[in-house]
């Protein structure tokens, strides 16, 4: 069962990227007794501005310390877009690149879902929170964001404990 072998943890939902000026921090989830984080994101609706999405790790729940180097991929369409056989569907990754600061482009991803992976061993040592934020450099912009991470746990259990605060 999928459940089995990952932790699958809401941190966004539905999230307004415009009811904060420069910055819209997600839940934040404990690393300590996992591998890996692989963070996916739906936007909906982005309108005029471009949004920054970073990972932080830090040593408290919701403390930003360090901006973290993270691999990323977005859908090949809009979701709810099929093609078949192309590259220009939804459920089509693009090629992944890596970033600390990556700018969601409203004209190109306005309806799109976005795949962020990043190991654990890419935190500062003593900093075990992690932490999605957005920031919006026009502070102008509109759109919702909607986020799970799913874990790869250290140990596996049919039942993990939370790894939120």
């Amino acid at each position: 069962m999928l459940a089995e072998n990952y932790k699958i943890v809401p941190v966004y939902n539905e999230y307004d990227l415009s009811t904060h000026d420069t910055t819209q921090p997600s839940d934040s989830w404990n690393m300590k007794d996992f591998h890996k984080a692989t963070i996916i994101l739906q936007y909906w609706t982005l309108g005029t501005a471009a949004p920054i999405v970073y990972v932080y790790s830090g040593a408290t729940v919701g403390l930003q310390t360090t901006a973290l180097t993270f691999n990323y991929a977005f859908a090949g369409a809009a979701t709810g877009t099929a093609v078949a056989g192309s590259t220009a569907s939804c459920d089509v990754l693009s090629a992944w690149g890596s970033s600390a600061a990556l700018t969601v482009t409203q004209a190109s991803y306005l309806n799109s879902m976005l795949v962020i992976e990043i190991d654990a061993s890419a935190m500062t040592d003593g900093e075990e929170w992690m932490t999605i934020n957005h920031t919006d450099p026009t502070s102008g912009g509109t759109g919702n964001v909607t986020a799970f991470v799913i874990l790869t746990p250290r140990y596996r259990s049919n039942r993990s404990g939370t790894c939120l605060a």
